[in-house]
């Protein structure tokens, strides 16, 4: 039976403006990756949806619930959209990394950058964009009925991203890699390539695992 290497795990961040192509490359991958990269279930105050499995799709609680968690600091980050409130819990991102489990995320910049500052050696921050701003008008408009205030805000939290995006440049560490998703199977190649070498970076590696592997016997063959 071949050993593995033991390593800590690793949080895949995808951030990128609605249209970039995320959403599918993070289905790709967890597709691809169904046994060892998966989703962080996040905590949710809404009940569930059609089709939705709790505990998987999210873990749902109570309005009350969520607000005990809250004060109690159990949330590495929460927000509240629509009137209903969404967290991530700081065990899963502590116990993925300490248990060797790759998590994969999609977030804004700002949550992204949280992540880096607090788990900076375990956190993969991956922007992607379209070609051209043309590009992601189109691809907006292509998703059907889009009202013209909605349109607006997406523009604008592109906009907002991308000026993020360039001050970052000299803020080195913070944004891993920089993807122009033109065609999705090219760039799925790259992020599926990102997500195998980061698995191999030596600083993630087990000492004791590596020794193991590294260890020479003292017997030599002279035959």
């Amino acid at each position: 039976m071949t050993q593995l290497i033991k390593r800590k795990g690793v949080l895949f961040v995808v951030i990128g403006p609605s249209g970039s192509g995320k959403s599918t490359l993070c289905a790709k991958l967890v597709q691809e990756f169904s046994r060892d990269l998966h989703y962080a279930v996040s905590v949710t105050s809404r009940p569930p949806r059609q089709n939705e499995v709790p505990g998987k799709s999210y873990h749902f609680v109570t309005r009350e619930e969520f607000i005990a968690q809250r004060e109690r600091g159990e949330f590495f980050e929460w927000e509240e959209t629509h009137g209903n409130l969404y967290g991530t819990l700081r065990s899963s991102l502590e116990n993925g990394i300490d248990e060797g489990r790759d998590l994969l995320f999609q977030i804004d910049i700002r949550g992204a950058l949280t992540m880096k500052n607090s788990f900076p050696d375990n956190t993969v921050t991956i922007f992607l964009i379209p070609p051209s701003f043309d590009a992601l008008r189109e691809r907006i408009k292509g998703r059907g009925s889009i009202d013209s205030s909605e349109m607006v805000r997406r523009f604008s939290t592109a906009k907002g991203e991308y000026e993020a995006l360039q001050k970052l440049r000299e803020d080195k560490g913070k944004i891993d890699y920089l993807l122009v998703n033109r065609e999705l199977e090219d760039t799925y190649g790259q992020v599926r390539s990102i997500v195998v070498a980061e698995r191999a970076r030596y600083h993630r590696l087990d000492r004791g695992a590596v020794a193991a592997f590294c260890a020479v016997s003292e017997e030599i063959d002279r035959s």
